[in-house]
């Protein structure tokens, strides 16, 4: 039986509900009122993930303790494909990818794994797969596989296109040299959405943020 979490005990839910629906008016499910910190707080004391879904938090308590879990890849994947229809929001696909625990020996089959996860016709899913791959695979080895597949994306979807955005930007602010002549083979849109990205960081040199006027 699902267990149903009683998210009323947490202080300051009305300020901290509004504020987040205000972040996430993709998302079927509404906020509770409790951070990000007290959900993955919550998770790490639970074995099973069978939780009853009415609020983000639930999802991404869910996610959290698949993603916590020390366990084989394999065995993760197993869980990570019945949780990807709750990817229904930015804040479920970049929490959950950014806490995925990935055993050494399993790296390269999971690495294989969201590689081929990028061209995911569901937008939220493929969003995940590269979030993942930019917080646990980007290397000056893998960049230019990365950025191929996201150059391939064909998608109108905003939240997907955000997240290729975003990964642009943290490729350019790491491999700048490999990154630089990917911005040409994105669509317009995306590219202006991904140099933008660039331009806010400061993690950006001023002598790299101007070098984005010629790409």
């Amino acid at each position: 039986m699902a267990i149903n979490i009683d998210w009323s005990i947490y202080p300051d839910r009305e300020r901290k509900a509004k504020f987040t629906n205000s972040l996430i008016p993709e998302s079927p499910y509404k906020s509770a009122g409790v951070s990000v910190i007290e959900v993955k707080k919550l998770a790490k004391t639970f074995d099973s993930d069978d939780i009853e879904i009415n609020y983000i938090e639930d999802v991404l308590l869910k996610g959290f303790i698949i993603a916590f879990k020390k366990e084989s890849f394999s065995e993760k994947i197993v869980k990570l494909e019945a949780f990807y229809p709750l990817l229904v929001s930015w804040m479920a696909t970049d929490s959950v990818g950014a806490a995925l625990y990935i055993p050494k020996k399993d790296k390269k089959e999971a690495y294989d794994y969201f590689i081929n996860l990028t061209a995911s016709p569901i937008p939220m899913t493929a969003r995940f797969a590269f979030v993942v791959l930019m917080d646990h695979f980007l290397t000056a080895d893998t960049v230019d596989e990365i950025m191929t597949k996201a150059v391939s994306v064909n998608s109108d979807n905003y939240l997907l296109k955000m997240g290729i955005a975003w990964l642009t930007s943290c490729c350019y602010i790491n491999y700048p040299e490999q990154t630089c002549k990917y911005f040409s083979m994105l669509d317009k849109e995306l590219s202006k959405m991904a140099k933008q990205k660039c331009r806010d960081s400061k993690r950006v040199s001023l002598e790299n943020k101007e070098r984005l006027k010629l790409l």
